[in-house]
Parts: structure tokens; C-alpha cells; sequence
């Protein structure tokens, strides 16, 4: 599987100096003083195959167990040399183990971008793709067109309920007919006092009885994206904790805002480097997944649970639980563990679902039962699943097989009053399946107006309307 596709994304055209990367794994051994975003009349492009090059140059034992995605950022200099400035690693080995920067620096040079007929500095972002031994290659091409606003829609991958059966719709706020300040929105969460607090690629906003309020990094401590100081990296991540603070991962840092404060937690002043979720526990302690481990803030003190201190399997950890027994249950990338009285046991046994996959969510009811989303782009065994009381498993089935095996959940949320289950799919919309009549409808953009088939983050109000954040605007469910 030998393959280069071009992958299309919205960004903006901007200079970076040598010290601005765009992944978080940092390299310093590029010399190029100043460089622009995949610039050129003329794009740089390599003159060889760079798959069949870095075939040969990773170390051969991790590529035949390597699986996932690499993102890199390459400096190609006037002269055409290629220099790896950063990555993010999704895989299950490390950069270092794999060899990438001494592969990626080794290879041929390019063909440089030309820019006003002259040869110029310029980065690329390439998606390497590892599975069974293949690499493939995805080049991200920039658009530096029509930026007032993003968005991405799509087409469903698997086609929904037919619109008639549909018991629900919803309202759409979007740029153009709300105070919204951005279309694409991954983060939703209803505080102590109902108001709703929306996280955007472009800003937050908190809606008060139909009052819009913004936050930005004119007015926080939020820092804007490298391309455009007017705007503000986005908020991938946002959580209320029980003294109604809100938390939020913004770019990959941390910021809390006490209603009148801000406060930034990075690497400096905390364990967190490259945060991805938040929890809040029974006890207001504050849980952080990262490819460190889990960050853990108690409101006075910062703690870290990792491969060194924990035994978990890996340090790239994908969601984290405390159930009402105090017991820490916690999703890598490699197996799950729990965490009871201090000490570590792996969760690996055959006729258990989460020796298949890895916990992105959980959420124990009023019973005691334990709700879980489980991941594995690699496996048939993801899905939504149930732990009783009596420990026995029940698995949320869909009647097509294809649902959950073929698209990732990004969210779920049990309703318990109206016994609904309301899943964020990506690649599809938004499910509900009813816990009483186990009746399962789909929304798409195609039979509803849900209006992206990328879906995130769900919450709900006192009013007890559900509210989920899409990649083309936010929706509020109807009464």
C-alpha cells in the first residue's frame, strides 16, 4: 500500500519563525531561520518516492509492529533539503525507537517551492499512515481562500433513519444566524448556574438566558494561533467542576476560569504537556488524559499517573474514570487498567471487553451500572457497553453491525429521566437509542437538520434539552 493523497484543510496562509512547530513533539536540529505554510506558485514536493526512502531507513523491528498515524512537519530549505521541525505520534511506538527524525532528514532533497520565481523556505505537513508493515502518505494542501468562517459538513457514511421515523429535530446556531463566532465547535457543557459555555476553533461563548458573552484571546489568557494574533486557538476540551469553575483544553494547554480569573496551566506550572480530555470526579478532583499519562489536580496540588509510577501499559492515555468506590479506571492506548487502594491491575481478561478495546468514556448511573465507550479503530469490539452490578456484560447492540465497528464514537450521554442514549458518531451524526422500547434513530445532515456529520461533545440543561457541539455549528434539541 504505497499511496500519496492529497488531504484538503482550511488554514491560514503565515511566517513561522523557527521556533513556532505545529505538533508538539519538537526537533532542533533545522537551521531555517523563517519559512512559510506550504507556500509557492510552485508547491515543494519530493523529487523521489519518500515512502519507498523511509521504508528503508525505519528501524526494521518497530515497522513490523507499528500501527497508527504519524503527523510531521517538514522544513524544506531554498536548496531543497528536508528537516523534521515536529510530529505528533498516534502509534504505538515512540518517534525515537522508530528512527524518524534521522529518516526523514536522510532522505533526498525535494524539489523547493518557487514564490515569485525565486526558490523560497517553506514547511510541509505530511500524515504518514502505518498498518501491517505499509506505510501510506497523506499531504495536507493548504487553502488560504475565503476565511472569514470554517466548517466541514460532509456526507454520512452510513445512511440514517428514514426522515418520517424521526421523533426529534433541532435548532442550529450558526455564525450566520447566531452570535456564534465560529461554525466548527467541538466542546459543549451546561454550568452550576444553566448557562451553556461553547468551545470553538475560534473563541468561547456563554449563553445566559439568550445572552451571548465572548472569550477570545483579546479578553483571556487564551493565546492566539501563530497565523492570525485576531483569532484563538481552539478549544478542544471543556468541563464544569462542582464550585462551577469551567476548564478547558485550549490548543493542547489548560486554562481555568473561575467567573473571574484566568488561569493557564501548561508544562511549566504542571505536570501537563499535550492535554486531550477532562474529568471531573465525585471528590471535584480535576483528571487530565495526555501522552504522559493522567494529570490529576486536587485544587491545591498536581499528581501524575504513568508507566513509571502505576505500571500502565503506555503513557498515551485515552480516558479516565473514578466510580463511587474510588476506584480509578483508566483507557491507554496498549490495555486498560484499574486502580484500586494504590494498586494497578490489568483489565486484560479474555471474556471481558476491554481486553478488545480501550476506554475513551465511562459513566456509572443511578443503579451503580458502568456505561462505557470503547475504542479500537483496529477491531470489531468497539461500541457502547454496560457492567451490572453482578458483573456480567451487555453490549449495546445496533442493528447495523457496521455502526460501531466502521465509525468512532466521540461522545455519549445517558439521559436517565427520558431513558435515552445519545451518541456522537463520527463520520455519521448523532444517535439516540431508547433504554425502555430499544429503539435505535440515526441523524444525519441528509434527513435532518443536523447539519455535519462530525458531532462532538454532548451536554444537557436544566431544561432538559440535550445540546451537542458539530463541526458546522451548534444544536439544541427541540422541545
Amino acid at each position: 500500500m504505497k499511496r500519496i493523497i492529497l488531504l484538503l484543510l482550511t488554514l491560514f496562509s503565515f511566517t513561522l519563525s523557527y521556533s513556532q512547530n505545529l505538533y508538539p513533539e519538537k526537533y532542533k536540529d533545522c537551521s531555517l531561520v523563517s519559512f512559510c505554510l506550504d507556500c509557492g506558485e510552485t508547491k515543494a514536493k519530493p523529487q523521489n518516492s519518500i515512502i519507498d526512502e523511509l521504508l528503508n531507513k525505519f528501524d526494521k523491528k518497530s515497522l513490523s509492529k507499528i500501527t497508527g498515524n504519524i503527523e510531521v512537519q517538514i522544513l524544506i530549505n531554498e536548496n531543497g533539503k528536508p528537516c523534521l521541525l515536529s510530529s505528533f505520534n498516534q502509534t504505538n511506538i515512540s518517534s525515537k525507537k522508530l528512527g524518524l527524525q534521522n529518516a526523514i532528514n536522510s532522505t533526498s532533497n525535494w524539489e523547493p517551492a518557487i514564490s515569485q520565481n525565486k526558490k523560497t523556505n517553506s514547511s510541509v505537513s505530511l500524515i504518514f499512515e502505518f498498518e501491517n508493515g505499509n506505510l501510506s502518505a497523506k499531504r495536507k494542501v493548504f487553502d488560504f481562500k475565503n476565511q472569514s468562517n470554517a466548517k466541514s459538513v460532509g456526507a454520512p457514511d452510513i445512511k440514517g433513519t428514514d426522515k418520517e421515523k424521526l421523533s426529534k429535530d433541532w435548532t442550529v446556531f450558526t455564525q450566520q444566524n447566531s452570535e456564534l463566532p465560529w461554525d466548527m465547535t467541538r466542546a459543549v457543557a451546561n454550568d452550576l448556574d444553566n448557562n451553556i459555555w461553547i468551545g470553538t476553533d475560534n473563541g468561547i461563548v456563554k449563553i445566559n438566558n439568550g445572552k451571548w458573552e465572548h472569550f477570545n484571546s483579546k479578553n483571556t489568557l487564551i493565546s492566539s494561533p501563530p497565523y492570525n494574533k485576531n483569532e484563538t486557538v481552539s478549544v478542544r476540551d471543556l468541563e464544569i467542576d462542582k464550585n462551577n469553575n469551567k476548564w478547558f483544553v485550549a490548543d493542547w494547554d489548560v486554562y481555568r476560569y473561575d467567573n473571574k480569573n484566568w488561569t493557564k496551566y501548561d508544562s511549566i506550572n504542571s505536570p501537563i504537556n499535550w492535554a486531550r480530555k477532562i474529568f471531573v470526579d465525585h471528590s471535584n478532583n480535576v483528571w487530565f488524559t495526555s501522552w504522559n499519562g493522567v494529570a490529576k489536580f486536587d485544587g491545591k496540588n498536581w499528581s501524575v499517573i504513568n508507566k513509571h509510577n502505576s505500571n500502565l501499559p503506555t503513557d498515551k492515555t485515552l480516558g479516565v474514570y473514578v466510580d463511587k468506590k474510588d476506584r480509578i479506571w483508566i483507557g491507554t492506548f496498549e490495555g486498560n487498567v484499574i486502580i484500586e487502594n494504590g494498586v494497578t491491575k490489568s483489565l486484560n481478561e479474555k471474556n471481558s471487553p476491554l481486553s478488545k478495546a480501550y476506554i475513551s468514556k465511562i459513566y456509572e448511573d443511578k443503579k451503580g451500572n458502568l456505561w462505557f465507550d470503547l475504542y479500537n479503530d483496529k477491531s470489531d469490539d468497539a461500541g457502547i457497553y454496560v457492567l451490572d452490578l453482578q458483573q456480567k456484560w451487555t453490549r449495546i447492540n445496533h442493528p447495523n453491525r457496521k455502526m460501531f465497528s466502521e465509525n468512532t464514537i466521540n461522545d455519549f450521554y445517558l439521559d436517565e429521566e427520558n431513558q435515552l442514549l445519545w451518541i456522537t458518531l463520527n463520520g455519521v451524526g448523532v444517535l439516540s437509542y431508547d433504554t425502555n422500547s430499544k429503539k435505535w434513530e440515526t441523524y444525519t445532515n441528509e434527513n435532518s437538520n443536523v447539519p455535519s456529520i462530525h458531532c462532538e461533545r454532548i451536554t444537557k440543561d436544566k431544561d432538559g434539552l440535550i445540546w451537542i457541539a458539530t463541526y458546522a455549528g451548534v444544536i439544541k434539541l427541540n422541545k
